[in-house]
């Protein structure tokens, strides 16, 4: 336990450090402006790859790109998230000493020119926050958190605190906010 608290600590610094010299344009996209969009998601509970695969399929519906990167807990990513296709996965072994992911899948993620990125994480996942925190993504969108400081948008879902419905949420109000 020691160990992994110490790397993440050293994780945190060293995405403190890469925040100093991150650029992006941030600009408001709601789902009638988005050309693109891209969802990162903790795949480790079943449950969540299934809201991120129906959330996906809402914003294919809307003739918008979607970029998916889904985590997994594990040390291999199982066969069942193998059917969906337009979901590339990571998982803990993907990650360098310091806990930043190291893929190749993760770093074209980071660096697409993404107009809305959506986090469907809900839980504490530093792989996921970097993600997001190191995003060029023009418009972040995410939960209600106190940890978070990277979203351009939150949203409370204290209530009700699952995937779905913070997927629901960001539908209705993506759609009904104009630019």
């Amino acid at each position: 336990k020691l160990k992994d608290q110490i790397k993440n600590k050293i994780g945190k610094l060293k995405l403190k450090s890469d925040l100093k010299t991150f650029k992006r344009v941030k600009i408001f996209h709601n789902f009638n402006t988005a050309k693109t969009v891209g969802i990162i998601f903790d795949g480790t509970n079943h449950s969540n790859y299934d809201a991120a695969r129906t959330f996906a399929k809402f914003i294919t519906e809307r003739k918008i790109r979607i970029f998916g990167l889904g985590f997994v807990e594990s040390k291999e990513v199982s066969n069942f998230y193998s059917y969906y296709t337009g979901f590339n996965f990571f998982t803990i072994k993907d990650s360098n000493w310091q806990g930043i992911p190291s893929t190749h899948n993760v770093s074209d993620f980071i660096n697409e020119k993404i107009d809305i990125l959506v986090d469907l994480h809900l839980t504490e996942n530093f792989q996921l926050d970097y993600i997001c925190a190191m995003s060029k993504a023009e418009f972040k969108i995410g939960s209600y958190t106190t940890a978070n400081k990277y979203y351009d948008f939150m949203i409370d879902i204290s209530s009700n605190p699952n995937p779905d419905f913070l997927c629901e949420q960001i539908k209705h109000y993506l759609s009904i906010i104009n630019n």
